[in-house]
Formats: structure tokens, sequence, C-alpha cells
């Protein structure tokens, strides 16, 4: 981004004064190292220091060039000099600032066009004096391939064709607070196109960032905690849906999928994985966030506690009324509820006027082998509802674990699956033995295969 789109940002959305837009564009730019109390001292070149004198834009133009150049002998002329080019870019014959926001400013847009000027003329001026001249426009892209590769590992994905990146910013599950909005934004504004989307994986992507503004974009999301990421053959960063903001959630998805978050998305980040992993927490059997359709999904589950012994078999049950999958109902006067088609949503649960169905027994639904793309395979059920939070977080550590040691490069955790037998899989995923070679299974030299 240039030293003109920079400043103007700063000036027309960030509500600067014209001298502060020019120098907090010029720190970024020219690397000046000035402190936010540095730039303040400008803060009263606003509107001609208040009563249409010399231009704001112009004294922050003059006060970067002092940071720059002001120890040289001819400082006093260079100044003069400038002013000069200042008069000819703004082409008004006047530097206060009364005459030219008669030609520029807007009730839209105050004077963002002449502090744009200020900063194009500054620009040049400063190219001049560093010997340089106008880059030649480059045909496509100009990278190199370990370019390209290296930074795809910080979560920027090239436009091809170009210089140009979407830079992959990582969220909790899709949850931002608005302070790390507004950097983004911010951001997006000041190193990218100005555009934002949100990925299926709940990140948010901006566009349109050049290759040699990738790292000010990191450190300027670095500000607020913000990270890029997300590529790779690794655990990808996890997905849940809303869990009890939700009439139908059975449980907190966001404190589980924060945990899983902390420690195998950020804990595995440095472990390399035959091909991407992706992990999904949903709240209830409706499977909103697909989590059979990931490399481990866990769905919240609410076994019905149903006795039989106080059914009064109602001419119409409440319980079978209410169940949405009709795997209750009654039979020679009494309730039954098929544990093949019951999905454990655990709407039936309380439903019963004679309390036969009072209590259930929350826990987890574990899903291995999903996968969503050009071939799809549907996650299979491990045999057991988890009613311990560690357990399941053991299962999901042992998983990656698993694919770790018995993945091929390149093959999906349900290709591993569907060639070792979901049989043995499940057997090693509720047994003790890859937690017990953790150590050897993290030193193995895993070549991923992730292509995105």
């Amino acid at each position: 981004m240039t030293l003109k789109e920079r400043a103007g940002y700063y000036y027309g959305t960030l509500d600067k004064s014209c001298a502060e837009g020019i120098l907090l564009a010029a720190n970024e730019i020219y690397d000046l190292g000035l402190t936010e109390g540095e730039i303040s001292l400008f803060a009263g070149f606003r509107t001609g220091m208040g009563c249409g004198s010399t231009c704001g834009g112009l004294a922050g133009a003059i006060g970067v060039l002092s940071k720059m150049y002001g120890q040289r002998e001819d400082f006093k002329e260079l100044c003069g000099k400038f002013v000069a080019a200042f008069e000819k870019e703004l082409d008004c014959g006047a530097i206060d600032c009364a005459t030219l926001a008669a030609k520029y400013k807007t009730p839209e847009k105050r004077c963002v066009a002449a502090v744009e000027l200020t900063a194009q003329a500054l620009e040049k001026f400063i190219d001049q004096l560093e010997g340089k001249t106008a880059p030649a426009q480059a045909e496509g892209c100009t990278l190199r391939p370990e370019d390209i590769k290296r930074v795809k590992g910080l979560g920027f994905l090239h436009h091809k064709g170009t210089n140009k990146f979407n830079g992959r910013i990582i969220t909790r599950n899709g949850r931002i607070t608005a302070e790390e909005s507004q950097a983004i934004t911010e951001a997006a504004k000041l190193y990218g196109d100005g555009h934002m989307m949100f990925t299926t994986r709940l990140t948010v992507e901006v566009s349109g960032i050049d290759y040699n503004d990738i790292d000010a974009f990191r450190a300027y999301v670095g500000k607020v905690g913000l990270e890029t990421g997300g590529t790779g053959s690794k655990v990808r960063p996890v997905v849940s849906c809303k869990g009890t903001t939700c009439q139908y959630g059975l449980y907190d998805t966001y404190d589980l999928s924060n945990e899983i978050h902390d420690r195998f998305y950020k804990g595995y980040r440095d472990v390399s994985l035959p091909h991407k992993f992706k992990i999904a927490v949903g709240g209830c059997p409706n499977n909103c966030v697909k989590p059979d359709l990931n490399d481990l999904g866990i769905v919240g589950a609410r076994v019905p506690g149903y006795d039989p012994e106080l059914c009064k078999g109602c001419k119409k049950c409440q319980i079978e009324v209410s169940c949405p999958i009709h795997a209750a109902k009654l039979a020679d006067g009494k309730l039954v509820i098929d544990p093949n088609l019951c999905n454990n949503c655990g709407r039936c649960v309380g439903k019963c006027p004679f309390h036969c169905n009072d209590q259930g027994t929350y826990g987890w639904k574990i899903f291995v082998g999903g996968r969503w793309g050009k071939k799809v395979a549907h996650g299979q059920m491990l045999n057991k509802i988890f009613t311990d939070k560690d357990e399941v977080m053991a299962v999901v550590e042992k998983a990656i674990l698993l694919f770790r040691d018995q993945g091929k490069s390149g093959e999906r955790f349900a290709d591993t699956i569907d060639r070792i037998g979901f049989d043995k899989a499940q057997e090693l995923l509720l047994g003790d033995e890859l937690l017990q070679r953790k150590a050897e299974i993290l030193g193995l030299n895993v070549v991923g295969g992730a292509s995105c």
C-alpha cells in the first residue's frame, strides 16, 4: 500500500488530524520509530491550528522530513524545495489550510483528497532524495515458489498470477471481540483490498495483501492477540456450533472447543501429520456443524433414563409425541424406545406426566474418519457414550497420534481407518497404547501431503 493510501485511511477512517495521518503513514512506510506520544504532538495542527493557517498535512510532512533528514546541512533548503513540490502537487499556489479547504474539503470526506495528495508529494520527494525511480509495473507473479510456500505456512494463500495473498486469521471457533474485529477491519484497509470473508472453518480471511506487506499485516493484527495460520498438514482450527445458546444444545460447546483449540490446535502446531486433521464440536444430534464429516467429530448426547415400571400406557403418549425420529412408540400398552433408532437427542426427557423418563444421562458421541470434498466419507461412531470430558480429550489426542503413527503421507484419516480397519482403530482409540507411545510417535519423521 502506498503512503497516499495509508495517510488517507488514518485521516479519513480513523479521524486523525491531517498532520497525524501523514506521520502515522510515514512511520509505517519508512519505519521511523516514532512513538504515539511524539505523533500526538502534531494533533494541534487540525484545521490549520484551529484558525485556517498553515496546512496540517504540510506540517506533518515537514515533521517526517525532519525525522529523516534533519541532520543534513542543506535541510533548510530541502524543506523549501518540498514546500514548492507541495504547492505544485496540490495545484493551489498556497500552503494555508483555509485556501486548501476551499478547494478540497467536502462535508462527507473532509480534506481527505488534500491529505492524500500531500502524502503523494512527500513520497515522490523522498524517492527523489533516495535516488529511487518508479519501479516498472511487474507483469504477473514475480515471487519464487519457496517464498509462496513459506508464507503459506503462516496462513497466506496465493492469488495465482499475482504477488497478492489472502491472509487467514484464526478465531476461537468463529468468536472474536469488538476490539479484534476493529483491528481486522483496519488491517484490511491498510494492507489488503478492504474485503474480509469467513471460511467454512470459521476463520477470517483478508484478501489482496501484497507479499511485502505480510509481516506488517501480521504485526498489526498481533497487537490485539490475533494470529494467522490454519493451513498445512496439521490439526486445523476447531469449529463448533453455538451450544447452549441453542434450544437443543446439550452442553457448552464453546468451552469444550476452546479447550481443544488451546490443547491441540495451538499445542500441536509444530506436529506434522500425513494430511490436514479437522475437528468439529456439535451440541446435539442435529449436527449443524457436520461433526460426522470431519476427521473427528464430537456430538452432544442425552441418553433417556426410561423406567418402564412407571409407564401408564397413556393413549396419547407425550414421549412418543415428542420424539422427532419416532424411536419411541407404544406397543401392547407400554412405551418402547428402540435403542437402534434413538439418537440420544434428549428431547423426550421430562415429557412424561407420570415421570417415567425424568432422568437422562448427559454425554458425548465421538465420530472418526469423516471427510467432505471430492470424496465424501461419513465418520463412524465409537461404540461408547462418553460421560467424562477428560476421556473425550484423551480420545482426541489418541486420534491425532493414531493418524501420525499409522497414516501415510497424503492420505486423510478416513483412508487410514479404512486401511487398518475400524475395529482396530476403535481398539486403539479406546485403549492406552497410543498415549503410552506418545513420545515415540511424536518423534517420528512425518511428511505432510496437504496442498492447502
